[in-house]
This record gives C-alpha cells, structure tokens and sequence, in this order.
C-alpha cells in the first residue's frame, strides 16, 4: 500500500494538540508534517518530521478576541497577521503535498485546507458542539477522528455523522513500574493535577484537606493564589516535567477533565475522582459526566461543590482502579490499525480491508 503523506495542524493551546501529533510522529506509519505555532518543542515533537513554525495570529500583548462572522466561524480576524499566517500555511502544503491534512483542531483551518484542494480529517471533541461553526466542519470533512473510543461518543454525533467518524481512542502506554503508596505518619495521600493550561483555587484545595486531616494532599500543576501558610498535609509540587512519578504513589488521584489529564491518570492504574474545569463548549464537564455514565468514574461538579472529603476519598479509594483504562485504551496495534484506515478513508475513500 502506498506511505501516505499528512500534514498534522495542532493548535497551539495548551500541549495536547501536540502530544497528540507526537503519538502520529511515533507511528512512523506515515511521512509526516506538523504545523504549529512558534518554534518546535523538542521535548514534545520528536523522531523524524517535517515541523513548520507559523507565526502567531495576534500581535504581543494584543488579545485572542473572537471575531466569528455569523457564528459560522470561531475566529475570523482581519489583517496582516492572519493573512501571512494562512499564506505560511498554503506554502507548507504546497511544498509537502499531503495526502490528507488532519485537524487538531480549528475550524478556520479545516475550511481553509478544503478548499485549497486537499483531504480532510477533522478532530471531533467532547463537548456541546452544536454550533455553526463545529456543524460546518463536520459536514465539509472527508472524515472525522477522536481520541476515545465510540462508546464514549455522543449518540447523536453517532446519528448524523457517525459514517465518516473514526474513533482512534488512546494507544495503551508500556506497562511502567508502579510505586507502592508511601504515605506519611501512615496517612493516605491523594495527589491533584491541574491543567498545564489553567490553574485551580488552591483556597478551596485547603478546604478539602482540612476536611480531610487522614489523608496527605499533593498538587502537581498551577494553582490560582498561594496563602502564607499551608496546612500540614498539604504539598505543592508546582509545574513539573513528569508528574507520573508523584501521580502514581497516590491511592487516589484528583484530575481535571482534559483529554490528555484523564489519560495521564488513567496510565496510573488508581482510583480517579474527576473535577471539570470550566472549557469552551462545556468540554471537560462533558467529557467527565460521558466517562461517569458509561464506565462509573466518579466525578465532582467543581472544586466548589460541598463535598464531605474525608468520606468521598474513603469511597473512591475503594473504586476500580482499571476504570478510567479500560473506557480509554487499546492496543498500540489497534490504534495504529485505526490510524491507518482512518487515512486511506480520508484519502481515498477506500477502507484498507477492502484493498485487501
């Protein structure tokens, strides 16, 4: 079968996008182009890819207004900017000729890559994506893909576009060594990760743990203030480079609701409690209440929410530590199998097996 060639847009919010190119990258199913804004991040972007650094679309210091026309946009501005952005983006394509050009994610460029004449697969999300916007690109796409499986998906995607969506869900990571709970004075320890792309009250943080003094509280990512004392069982970590170390010594982790927090707290084989943070479209809260109803993760509306922490980190410290893994992942293979079909659908039209 011929090497497809795809070019991967990830937004430049937050780092999922381009982890999620990564897990394309290390395939190595295809020759590969990334484009993204600002110079490679060696630390996420490895192996052997083309990478093409656009530049930013707003000026220092100026804000990312939404500038929608009619809703049938997210984000339409006008000026010199935005044109030598799009003009970069034409010259990459032209020069590399993909096959298909996948989305993560924006609906401006989706429209953009269709009609300068290529393929195109655009990344379908959790969330209330009802809108103008989001229905256009699902109906100008040669095919949508996610990052979980179909059952995690919403029936009524599943109703009007079901037939061209690729559920990928999330390669399982290697089996990693995992620590036993250390605890301190024999107390139980829970470990919180924030989002690289936000930060979380660490007042209502302390709250939880001194309604909870029989378990240890550790923080790994931002918090939104840092009062001059911190209660005895409480720990900030701050923003690290690997938190997998602190989040697998935990017996219970608290997670926000994102694609890739879930996915690092499923890897930790522990009992998760999930807390939404507030996204566009409702994505986290979404996505949290999807994997509590079909794979009984519990979830807390938000960090507001009364909670007795002492009796709610005893029950979920009970849970099914597999749950989160088992809505989630499948085997490197299959997503690898996936990937590939979801290509040569996206290319041809034609699903690998039948050129079998």
């Amino acid at each position: 079968m011929t090497r497809r060639r795809v070019s991967y847009y990830a937004h430049h919010f937050g780092t999922g996008h381009l982890r999620h190119a990564q897990k394309v990258a290390a395939s190595e199913l295809f020759d590969l182009q990334v484009t993204s804004t600002g110079p490679r991040n060696g630390s996420l972007l490895t192996g052997a890819l083309e990478y093409v650094a656009l530049d930013p679309d707003v000026g220092s210091g100026e804000p990312e207004a939404d500038s929608g026309i009619d809703a049938y946009l997210h984000y339409a501005p006008t000026g010199e900017l935005i044109q030598q952005r799009f003009a970069q983006l034409n010259h990459a394509w032209r020069q590399f000729k993909p096959d298909v050009v996948m989305v993560d994610v924006s609906v401006e460029v989706a429209l953009f890559a269709r009609l300068s004449g290529y393929r195109v697969a655009f990344r379908r999300m959790p969330g209330h994506r009802n809108d103008k916007a989001h229905q256009l690109a699902y109906e100008l796409a040669d095919a949508l893909f996610a990052y979980y499986p179909a059952e995690l998906e919403d029936p009524k995607h599943l109703d009007s576009f079901g037939y061209k969506s690729h559920y990928l869900a999330v390669a399982e990571p290697q089996a990693n060594t995992i620590a036993s709970p250390l605890g301190q004075g024999g107390k139980r320890k829970v470990v919180v990760q924030t989002s690289l792309a936000s930060a979380i009250s660490l007042e209502l943080v302390v709250r939880a743990a001194n309604d909870s003094p029989d378990w240890n509280w550790e923080i790994v990512g931002s918090v939104e203030s840092s009062p001059t004392a911190l209660p005895s069982n409480v720990l900030l970590h701050g923003v690290v480079a690997d938190p997998l170390p602190i989040l697998r010594s935990a017996d219970v982790i608290i997670s926000s609701a994102g694609h890739n927090a879930v996915v690092a707290a499923a890897s930790c084989h522990r009992p998760v409690l999930l807390v939404p943070e507030e996204r566009p479209f409702a994505e986290q809260r979404a996505f949290a209440q999807t994997l509590q109803r079909n794979a009984g993760v519990e979830m807390l509306e938000s960090w507001r929410a009364t909670a007795q922490w002492q009796h709610l980190l005893a029950r979920i410290s009970q849970g099914d530590p597999e749950a989160l893994g088992k809505a989630l992942f499948v085997a490197p293979a299959d997503f690898e199998r996936k990937l590939l079909d979801l290509v040569q659908v996206c290319a041809t039209g034609i699903t690998e097996e039948a050129m079998i």
